[in-house]
């Protein structure tokens, strides 16, 4: 929308530069997108601000709305003729109901028609004031009459539309829906086929306008027209959207239909026209008018509360301030209170809340003078449960290590959960049955994750991936003997398959019980607990190759390979490795056993030792001996190297650990250390008949 200043300036005093009228106008939500000077025909110059106006305020898309804002912003005075008494005075003898029929067959989606009717008028070129003021706002000047209706439209945003009466058959304007295909030729050239969707302003026989969107060819106003039907209505906005999108006709009225005109306006717009006609294109304009107004609008009466004002904008306003500000926008109070009846004028529908009203004092008043209140409840942290971050660890070890996190359901077939029911369970324990289950394969609350598991590495065999590192976090479900529920938060992962393609493993060897160990051994190091192994069994695991997990007393779950006599198991036609960890338990046994210790302020010394020992020497007895025979100076024995191969002996294998030394007193010397390190060398020699790797 674009706004002339001097045109402004005719409505209310404007006593600063434009720039500065811009911003004023941007802070109270009227954005300016540009300010420019536009040079006008014959010479002279004139400043137009664009305004950036959004579909709630379309009582700005004119020069009277935009003048109301600035009047109220400035606190200046506003100046508006009233044309509806100066055409009463200026109207002939004629009745405009012996020149012009109207009748309206949809009434609410027209509820408010008007027509006068202009005779003798003579067509010709505007005046030059007037083709300045369309020039100016980028609007072509056509003839007196349509530059009249078009200079009126921009002044009070009230669409107006003038027809030739000599060419409306039978002197008859009906408002109704389009017949299905009935054509229509638009003003812009345009052929359409109109659907029974549109509305229509039409003669006796044939549409001579798309209702607040254009005109037609057929009735339009030239140099030949002596008699001019003149047309302002209230159209629905909806029908008025819908009609532009479909026929792919925008114009400066169906933008402002769309937006909301005022009921009211109507007739202050047709008798601005009238005059202004009668004023440059001559004529007599016929007395009375045609006004189909089915449901007179009523007035909106929205009540304000002056506490509610200072709750919501922090200020300490009184109803003579409240009452004053809202009268600069044209409401009306009758008397200021701490409860406020306001009459909302009818060019502003949007008005229709209390919060709503509280908005515009704090426009007018300025959003600059909100003051800055900072929130008095105080900030209390987020805090993180022990299970939040054990959880939160789990994730990240095992995604770190290769595996994939799944997803089930929490439940499944009843004979999956039978046999892995002793996993958190006992064999008293009942299972948790669905009452209406989605199917006889999600019949039963799931006492494992397992199950979920296999299935999920059935699949993804099945697409050609072969080998899996799956786990999922979630709770199991089970009764025990007196009905009462019970869920478990649990941790699960298996393990199957041919090792990856890498530079670091054997090729072709399988995942086995061990590297499911190590990755147990990996998150109790992230979680800082020492875990502990014994031997166990249950009825789905492998006898002799499973073991239970604890931490001292408290049970954690099993580490095993799954029996491959299970029927998930053997479908897969694969060794199963198994992890399985109460994450409640888990969380007890870190609160328990974590323990906080003063940081070394002296550094470590490093050493390395490379040994070869018989095969069926394991790496944590050589660990243990490195330890028992350092103490107290030894910390860490590290191994990071196991070699067997055609260099060395059939029967040999070689382990390289890294051993750190540190003392709590004092930084240690080589003179210390290397007596040390001789007698752990002496020590694995004579106990496991190890030596030094050449």
């Amino acid at each position: 929308m674009k706004v002339q200043v001097d045109w402004l300036k005719e409505y209310t005093e404007i006593d600063v530069p434009a720039d500065e009228l811009g911003h004023v106008l941007t802070m109270a939500g009227l954005e300016i997108e540009s300010h420019e000077t536009v040079d006008l025909p014959g010479g002279g110059k004139s400043e137009v601000l664009e305004l950036n106006v959004t579909p709630n305020r379309g009582y700005c898309l004119s020069h009277i709305g935009v003048a109301r804002e600035v009047s109220a912003l400035l606190n200046k005075s506003l100046k508006l003729s009233d044309p509806v008494k100066t055409l009463e005075a200026e109207s002939g003898a004629v009745a405009v109901a012996d020149r012009i029929l109207v009748e309206n067959l949809e009434p609410e989606l027209c509820p408010r028609y008007c027509a006068l009717v202009i005779e003798n008028v003579k067509v010709g070129p505007s005046p030059k004031w007037l083709k300045d003021r369309l020039v100016a706002i980028g609007l072509r000047p056509i003839n007196n009459i349509v530059d009249i209706t078009n200079f009126v439209m921009m002044e009070y945003g009230q669409p107006l539309h003038a027809f030739d009466r000599d060419l409306l058959t039978g002197n008859k304007l009906v408002i109704r829906r389009a017949k299905k295909g009935e054509p229509f030729a638009s003003l812009d050239g345009i052929e359409l086929k109109l659907e029974p969707d549109a509305l229509v302003i039409a003669d006796g026989e044939r549409p001579v306008a798309l209702a607040g969107i254009m005109g037609g060819t057929n009735s339009q106003v030239s140099e030949t027209t002596s008699h001019v039907v003149l047309e302002s209505a209230c159209f629905d906005s909806a029908t008025i959207r819908k009609g532009s999108k479909k026929y792919g006709l925008r114009s400066d009225s169906s933008y402002r239909f769309e937006r909301g005109v005022d009921w009211d306006g109507v007739v202050s717009a047709q008798a601005r026209a009238a005059l202004l006609i009668k004023q440059l294109a001559g004529g007599e304009i016929c007395s009375g008018r045609v006004d189909i107004y089915p449901e007179v609008g009523k007035p909106i009466i929205v009540p304000l509360r002056v506490n509610r004002v200072n709750q919501l904008l922090g200020g300490s306003f009184s109803a003579e301030q409240i009452q004053d500000l809202l009268s600069r926008l044209g409401m009306e109070i009758a008397e200021p209170s701490e409860t406020m009846q306001v009459k909302i004028p009818s060019f502003r529908p949007d008005l229709l809340r209390e919060v709503d009203l509280i908005e515009e004092i704090a426009r007018i008043d300025g959003f600059d003078k909100v003051g800055t209140v900072f929130p008095v409840a105080g900030v209390r942290p987020v805090k993180i449960a022990v299970r939040q971050k054990i959880i939160k660890k789990v994730r990240e070890v095992l995604c770190c290590t290769g595996f994939s996190e799944t997803v089930h359901y929490s439940f499944i077939e009843r004979i999956h959960a039978e046999e892995f029911k002793t996993a958190f369970a006992s064999e008293q324990d009942q299972l948790i049955m669905l009452k209406n289950p989605l199917s006889s394969e999600n019949d039963t609350m799931r006492t494992s994750l397992i199950p979920g598991l296999l299935k999920t590495a059935a699949l993804n065999l099945s697409k050609g991936q072969k080998p899996l590192k799956l786990f999922e976090v979630g709770s199991v479900y089970f009764a025990n003997s007196s009905g009462n529920c019970t869920e478990k938060a649990v941790l699960s992962a298996i393990l199957l398959g041919p090792y990856e393609l890498t530079p670091w493993k054997s090729r072709g060897k399988e995942y086995d019980f061990y590297d499911l160990k190590g990755t147990l051994e990996t998150l109790s190091e992230h979680l800082h607990v020492k875990l502990e192994t014994s031997p166990n069994s249950m009825p789905f695991l492998m006898q002799g190759k499973s073991v239970r997990v604890h931490v001292n007393d408290i049970e954690l779950g099993y580490l095993a390979q799954v029996a491959p006599e299970q029927r998930l198991v053997n479908e897969l036609g694969q060794n199963v490795y198994a992890l399985e960890l109460d994450l409640g338990a888990l969380e007890n046994a870190l609160s328990s056993s974590l323990q906080f210790q003063q940081i070394a302020k002296f550094p470590e010394t490093y050493r390395d030792i490379s040994i070869l020992v018989d095969r069926q020497v394991t790496s944590q007895t050589v660990a243990d001996l490195i330890l028992k025979t350092g103490s107290p100076l030894i910390q860490k024995v590290e191994l990071y190297d196991h070699f067997e191969g055609k260099k060395i002996q059939a029967d040999k294998k070689s382990l390289t650990f890294a051993l750190s030394f540190q003392s709590a007193e004092r930084t240690l010397s080589d003179e210390e250390v290397t007596p040390l390190f001789e007698k752990i060398i002496q020590t694995l020699e004579s106990e496991l008949g190890a030596s030094l790797r050449e």
